[in-house]
């Protein structure tokens, strides 16, 4: 009798939905894996510097690329919470939220996905549209909750037009153009209109 590991024991395998079903927190990068479908036990460690797994093997790129953009998402306004940048590998999240940040770049997780988006700032009775929704009105929502819904004209300064463009392309507004009107609209009344970075 031989030891022989089984021939597909480097395959990645589904998580265990009924494990986590009932969580409400999880590490960032568990969040990720599980909105791939992929177990995070398939990547046994994370490695932020090169989004390499262990044994060497790179991570699927539909994780790789939904790890980046969350990363870059991370901060005091963001739906997914501040980074810690200390221990980036142990940042939580709360699942609810993750979900709603999924919804609005427009990654649709696995059906067995338990978690139930947040209400979407561009589904409440503060905006115009109410319940009506769109991939566009939900990125604009996004973005004014992201970068406007701070900001007082008497005692802070108004984000750079072309952030706000870049984070919209970012988050998968699919044309320059397009990304510049969203931004456009958003900007608040009376500002001088930049149209060149400085």
């Amino acid at each position: 009798m031989t030891n022989n590991p089984p021939t597909d024991s480097f395959a990645l395998h589904k998580p265990d939905w009924a494990e986590w079903e009932s969580a409400k927190t999880a590490k960032l990068w568990h969040a990720v894996a599980l909105a791939c479908d992929l177990d995070p036990a398939n990547f046994g460690f994370f490695e932020l510097d090169k989004l390499r797994g262990s044994l060497g093997l790179a991570y699927p790129a539909i994780f790789a690329n939904l790890l980046k953009l969350a990363i870059n998402d991370l901060g005091p306004d963001s739906l997914l919470g501040p980074a810690d940048t200390s221990d980036l590998e142990g940042t939580e999240v709360e699942l609810s939220k993750f979900s709603t940040w999924l919804h609005a770049v427009g990654h649709k997780p696995p059906v067995e996905f338990p978690w139930i988006p947040d209400e979407m700032p561009s589904s409440n009775h503060v905006w115009p549209w109410g319940k009506y929704e769109t991939d566009l009105l939900a990125k604009l929502a996004l973005a004014a909750d992201h970068f406007w819904k701070d900001y007082d004209p008497k005692n802070s300064t108004p984000p750079k037009q072309w952030d706000v463009v870049d984070w919209l392309l970012e988050h998968g507004v699919p044309s320059r153009n397009m990304a510049e009107a969203i931004a456009t609209i958003l900007r608040a009344d009376g500002l001088p209109t930049r149209s060149k970075r400085k």
